[in-house]
């Protein structure tokens, strides 16, 4: 086929406008997307307030404030990266005008691209649970026994802080959000 030939397909091809959505069921897309919204803005807060309760918690940690300070800089970069991502999907969340099925998908797909940002900021704090737990024992001279079992000691604990972390948030995702995304879901599906 020759360029001239596709253009003339292409101008044939004239959509007049985009299929529309009722209301009725934009109100009901409305829900569990407010739903969200209030998650979010909990989880927000909750972990501001935690990550203000870390400061003089940290104390317990480590007695160098060099190490403390480290953990707890490194440990707000990342907060403070997945929190702005996470701010300019509460805004889209809010500001999106749900008319046509385009802009449902679009939104249903920030949504999945949220999800796998919000694991990679669960195993990104693994390391610094670990390593947090690893400071509190060797300060508390845990590490002192020469038996095999302490040896394998930060192996058995680190895959417990895995299991916990990653569970957790598993967890967290399924009872704040995956719960109403599966809503939005089951309303496109009965849309198409």
């Amino acid at each position: 086929m020759d360029l001239e030939n596709l253009k003339n397909i292409w101008d044939e091809e004239q959509v007049s406008e985009t299929p529309e959505i009722s209301l009725e069921k934009q109100k009901e897309i409305r829900m569990p997307l407010e739903k969200i919204r209030k998650n979010m803005r909990l989880e927000f807060w909750s972990n501001v307030i935690a990550m203000i309760a870390l400061i003089p918690l940290s104390h317990v940690f480590s007695a160098n404030p060099f190490i403390r300070w480290s953990f707890y800089l490194v440990l707000v970069f990342i907060f403070v990266y997945y929190y702005i991502k996470f701010y300019k999907l509460y805004v889209k969340l809010f500001t999106s005008d749900f008319s046509t099925f385009h802009q449902l998908m679009e939104i249903k797909y920030e949504l999945k691209l949220n999800i796998e940002l919000y694991k990679s900021f669960y195993i990104a704090a693994v390391p610094f649970f670990f390593a947090m737990l690893l400071l509190l024992l060797e300060k508390h001279n845990f590490f002192k026994y020469d038996d095999l079992i302490m040896h394998y000691a930060p192996f058995i604990i680190f895959f417990a802080v895995v299991a916990f972390t990653l569970g957790f948030g598993k967890w967290w995702w399924d009872h704040f959000y995956d719960k109403y995304i599966r809503q939005i879901e089951k309303i496109m599906s009965q849309l198409k």
